[in-house]
């Protein structure tokens, strides 16, 4: 293996906090997943991580983009508040929201949802493809992540507009923006992104719009507590 030269490394652990915290349960078992965990000494296969396991991924993937200045708010989404709600509380918020939901354990605890009702819980556009909830080892919430997919140009431009306007409402403008999320520009090649992010020495908010062989058209939200 060559060695991690500081790009690399934050690449990589980047990625590796994205699946451990976030919850990206099935993107763990991929090439690109593997060798990100291996990297942060987690082995194969990642049922059998431990919460310290996990919490290292995280320390070292919350350093690498994490900012300075504490962030004067944490929005989330709507009911889901970052080291507050409970798995208890989600499960009670997400029943209402007609979501159907399994626990899975990797060290941490998760949520895995599917047909989440995005009006039910305060968000713009069609269904919530996939909705990934994180625990930390208080029980705390410390990871949301709204993933739709396969969606229309119309749906991309209104998710887009409601999620990363919810966070210019609450933030301001953000410190790093990639790309450009029309959907003709996204739709002009087989694999373009755009996203914004907001860092905070706190909290870490991004949202990414893509188009992927695979998936289409899709919105990505994530919000993460950056407390150590």
């Amino acid at each position: 293996m060559k060695p991690l030269t500081g790009s690399r490394r934050t690449w990589i652990v980047s990625g590796a906090v994205a699946l451990l915290v976030l919850g990206a349960g099935g993107a763990m078992h991929t090439r690109a997943g593997l060798r990100a965990l291996a990297a942060l000494g987690v082995p194969c296969p990642v049922d059998t991580v431990t919460a310290e396991q996990v919490g290292r991924a995280r320390a070292a993937g919350v350093a690498a983009v994490r900012g300075t200045a504490a962030a004067p708010a944490r929005p989330s989404i709507a009911g889901l508040a970052l080291d507050a709600t409970t798995e208890a509380e989600a499960r009670a918020l997400l029943a209402r929201a007609h979501a159907r939901c399994e626990t899975q354990v990797r060290g941490y605890r998760y949520l895995r949802c599917r047909g989440v009702d995005a009006a039910a819980l305060a968000l713009a556009g069609p269904p919530v493809s996939e909705l990934w909830l994180s625990f930390g080892p208080a029980g705390r919430l410390v990871g949301v992540d709204v993933y739709r997919r396969g969606m229309r140009p119309d749906d991309v431009r209104t998710v887009w507009s409601d999620a990363a306007g919810r966070l210019r409402g609450a933030l301001g403008a953000p410190g790093v923006v990639v790309g450009d999320p029309a959907p003709d520009v996204l739709a002009a090649a087989p694999v373009q992104t755009a996203r914004v992010q907001y860092r905070y020495a706190d909290y870490v908010a991004t949202v990414t719009a893509a188009h992927l062989p695979q998936t289409g058209l899709s919105v990505r939200e994530q919000y993460l507590s950056a407390r150590l």
